[in-house]
């Protein structure tokens, strides 16, 4: 059907079901077809309203009849704004079904009192009166009430997809938690473990069933039976119309809708239940969007107006296949025998002129394939909800509690991302792309799986804006060493410390594993499991660093070094990390970093040059923003283009506000690095001092200000000395101690310079 056939279609089922509504809701039952012409009609329709009233009220199904306008207008809307029909066919099944089960229903006392005619069945109509009759005569009065009822809440069921034993359950869980808790806060944590012994004796004793402290999401046999989506047709050939593309005909996938999304709770109820509640989904928005279903004829005019665009330039090819997505649609051209992939390579700016697209983006060849992929953006892209993703079979069947929800594909499918066998990942693209967005999505996606005691967070936001609302997951899943003054790490040089502290984790985490004998920190934790009560769990650690660029801007050095050990050795002890940047330049990003990070998104940028420096490889500086990006994977070298999932940050707001509902679980710290700073410090005393210290002394004396910008501007050094001579001054007794964000303070006068002056000319 073409577009102006779907408008006009979807007009006249609009104006029918007003018409319908208005004959219904001026029903007289006194007025029948048979009326006499001298008689006023009272019906708004007349006649013609007359006759579709008594019909349908008196020999259908009664007042339950008002849903058919109702039904009319839905599918006129439906058919004009070009919507999926398989939400409303069934939602059109239901719907009618549970109408005839209200006829049957105010049937059933007419039929109890035997009025077994018009004026008995007057509510219900001829139908519902015929079948209740029926019902009564087999199952009596009381048990066809019953079985209208059941047939009733199963069709309600059927349809939507939440459960009417859901709000029992969770009582009974509530319940349970508070009888549970009083035992639970017995114990606590020592000497960073997050359990002690006699937690685990009791829960071996009491609960011999439960396997595991991370939750494994499972899916019932009767869950697995019943279909989430409507099965996707096999792909057909379509028939060429007369103002097709002229050449040979060519597929097209169906696009992929989210139909179904699993129930709210579905995740909660399948975890293991214990203090701690993981959020539901019903704290993410979701919002059905038609937008991502290209019409056929839109399709066709752009293969068409392709493979004419590509004769022009003297490259015959025809389009062979369409795959539509929610952001993008790929067309698969086969090049004619002896035309080279190059070529149709170099047209991505002149098609983009012909097709009035914002840019195109050419895979030359596809991976796998003999044929050139152009995809060209939709009309109206469509928003991949966040909610979508998290709901789906593929999200909650993962076994890995580090599973990321990270978008969909081209083609509409859904794609998860394991951070676990990544192991590490690298984030870059310009201002406004999308990468805060996939940052939440990724952090969102591990706090929906996994409990404060099986992941931590360290986060670090030089630029003090993008993280500050997780803020509200300290003594949570933030994890904080004792040298650092906040959770939520601002400055470069709480930053140096942290990544110092996870280095020194890192390597305890190593000699623990090495005295357990295993390779990983999986295994280790399968050993703390069955029951070795001398070992503490170690829970992974996640790193975020949210702008790298300001980092190596100011220290780059220290900030380089602990990162590329980290991404060296941290995999197997369960430490990852995730870097984001906006400025992905080789100062920023480095070779060696680079190399130690297979995994990366690159979101878009401002050229090519900037593309190769994340990817390798051109392409990103062709993408749209707002969350299109490419990634590529140890698993996958080659560059896959996804559409990041959007979150909202009343989403998570609402989700971090459950967070904080939950019960705290036991504190855990990072190891402290200041003994080896008091270490360094004494080997400045005692060996040897930086040429710039007297400099330095006299300008923090003269300023009384113990700054490290300030040695920075006047010394014209970088961060690193400044930093250094700092410590310096504080191992010589003329700054005070690290107080935060102010500048330490100085404990001498200017009569010290005077002394000090006197001291040295003395000798």
């Amino acid at each position: 059907m073409s577009e102006k056939r779907q408008e006009i279609t979807g007009l006249l089922l609009i104006g029918l079901g007003v018409l319908v509504f208005l004959s219904l809701i001026s029903y007289n039952p006194l007025e029948e077809p048979t009326i006499s012409k001298n008689v006023v009609i009272s019906n708004w329709m007349g006649i013609l309203g007359v006759f579709i009233a008594h019909y349908l009220i008196k020999f259908t199904i009664g007042a339950a009849a008002f849903i058919l306008p109702l039904l009319l207008v839905i599918w006129g809307w439906w058919i004009f704004a070009k919507r999926n029909l398989w939400v409303i066919i069934r939602f059109t099944i239901y719907i009618v079904l549970l109408a005839l089960l209200v006829s049957i229903a105010l049937a059933l006392p007419a039929v109890r009192q035997r009025v077994i005619s018009s004026i008995g069945f007057r509510y219900s109509g001829y139908v519902g009166g015929i079948i209740a009759k029926t019902f009564v005569d087999f199952l009596g009065f009381y048990g066809a009430a019953i079985f209208v009822g059941l047939l009733t809440l199963i069709t309600i069921r059927g349809y939507f997809s939440w459960s009417f034993y859901g709000p029992f359950d969770r009582l009974l869980s509530r319940k349970h938690r508070q009888k549970e808790r009083p035992k639970e806060e017995k114990t606590g944590p020592g000497g960073g473990k997050l359990f002690k012994r006699n937690k685990r004796q009791e829960l071996s004793e009491k609960a011999p069933t439960a396997e595991s402290t991370v939750p494994r999401i499972t899916i019932s046999q009767e869950d697995m039976d019943r279909p989430l989506e409507p099965p996707k047709p096999i792909p057909r050939l379509m028939k060429k119309p007369k103002s097709a593309v002229a050449s040979s005909e060519f597929t097209v996938d169906k696009a992929i809708g989210d139909k179904d999304i699993e129930s709210v709770d579905t995740l909660q109820e399948n975890v293991i239940k214990r203090e701690y509640v993981l959020p539901s989904l019903e704290y993410l928005d979701y919002s059905e969007d038609a937008s991502q279903n290209v019409p056929r004829e839109e399709m066709l005019e752009n293969a068409r107006l392709l493979e004419n665009a590509l004769e022009t330039f003297g490259v015959n090819g025809r389009v062979v296949h369409v795959s539509p997505g929610p952001v993008i649609t790929r067309y698969e051209i086969e090049p004619a025998s002896g035309v080279r992939v190059s070529r149709i390579a170099g047209l991505a700016d002149d098609l983009a002129r012909i097709l009035s697209a914002k840019r195109i983006r050419i895979v030359a060849p596809i991976p796998g394939k003999s044929v050139v992929g152009v995809e060209i953006p939709n009309r109206h892209p469509a928003i991949v909800y966040l909610k979508s993703i998290v709901g789906s079979r593929r999200f909650a069947n993962s076994d890995s509690i580090l599973t990321i929800a990270l978008g969909k594909t081209t083609s509409g499918d859904i794609y998860t991302l394991d951070l676990a066998k990544m192991p590490h990942l690298l984030i870059a693209g310009a201002t406004g792309s999308g990468k805060s967005v996939c940052i939440n999505t990724i952090i969102t996606s591990i706090l929906y799986r996994a409990k404060p005691d099986q992941v931590k967070f360290v986060m670090i936001d030089p630029k003090k804006l993008e993280l500050s609302a997780y803020r509200a997951l300290e003594k949570y899943h933030l994890i904080t060493s004792e040298d650092l003054d906040e959770y939520i790490i601002t400055r470069a040089d709480n930053a140096i410390v942290a990544l110092r502290s996870i280095e020194a984790e890192m390597e305890r985490r190593y000699e623990i594993l090495a005295g357990a004998t295993v390779r990983n920190i999986a295994e280790y934790n399968q050993k703390v499991k069955n029951g070795d009560q001398d070992k503490e769990f170690l829970p992974y650690i996640v790193v975020v660093v949210d702008e790298l660029a300001d980092l190596m801007m100011t220290s780059a050095k220290e900030v380089e070094e602990p990162i590329t050990r980290l991404a060296q050795m941290s995999r197997a002890v369960g430490i990852h990390l995730v870097i984001a940047t906006q400025r992905p330049s080789v100062d920023v990003i480095t070779g060696i970093i680079k190399a130690n990070f297979p995994a990366r998104i690159a979101f878009q940028v401002a050229s090519k040059v900037d593309s190769r420096t994340i990817l390798d490889i051109n392409g990103a500086e062709k993408l749209l923003g707002r969350g299109d990006m490419l990634i590529t994977t140890p698993q996958n070298p080659e560059p896959v283009r996804l559409h990041s999932a959007y979150i909202t940050l009343n989403e998570l707001e609402k989700i971090l506000a459950h967070i904080q509902r939950q019960p705290k679980p036991g504190e855990m710290e990072l190891p402290s690095v200041q003994e080896e700073k008091s270490d360094e410090f004494n080997g400045l005393l005692n060996n040897e001092r930086d040429p710039l210290y007297y400099e330095a002394l006299r300008l923090v004396v003269t300023h009384q200000q113990g700054s490290i910008s300030l040695l920075q501007r006047r010394l014209r050094v970088g961060y690193s000395r400044a930093a250094r001579l700092i410590d310096e001054l504080e191992a010589a007794g003329i700054v005070g101690p690290f107080t935060g964000s102010k500048a330490r303070k100085v404990l001498v006068d200017e009569n010290y310079l005077e002394d000090l002056d006197e001291s040295r000319y003395s000798e």
